[in-house]
């Protein structure tokens, strides 16, 4: 699990770092006013990750199951924090949506490559 959280937590860094200097730097016209949420959702997914995995070790339950049941919630919560900042911001959706793919897909990347790397030791 320290692997995984290790991981997540420097993609998420790097990525951070890169989506604020590329759009601060070269599209400053384009800077989405809510880009702080993005890490702060991938953030708090990586804490329910955790509570969810120690939730199913306790329980002794499949770790494929829980790994499909946290990619359902990570995608529903994912849509929902799109659709509300929509409706509630709306300032450059087309950049924030865009960010916030590609948070999506490196870090979703990072948790199955590191899932199989776990499940082929086991």
């Amino acid at each position: 699990m320290k692997k995984i959280i290790t991981a997540y937590v420097i993609v998420l860094a790097v990525l951070t770092v890169a989506s604020v200097i590329m759009l601060r730097m070269l599209w400053p016209e384009h800077y989405p006013s809510g880009l702080f949420l993005i890490p702060l959702f991938f953030t708090a997914m990586l804490g329910l990750m955790a509570c969810m995995r120690r939730s199913n070790e306790k329980k002794g339950r499949d770790r494929s199951l829980f790994f499909m049941g946290y990619r359902i919630v990570k995608i529903l919560l994912a849509i929902v924090l799109i659709l509300v900042y929509f409706t509630a911001v709306g300032d450059e959706l087309l950049a924030f949506a865009a960010v916030f793919t590609v948070y999506y897909l490196c870090l979703s990347f990072v948790e199955t490559v590191l899932f199989m790397k776990e499940e082929r030791k086991s």
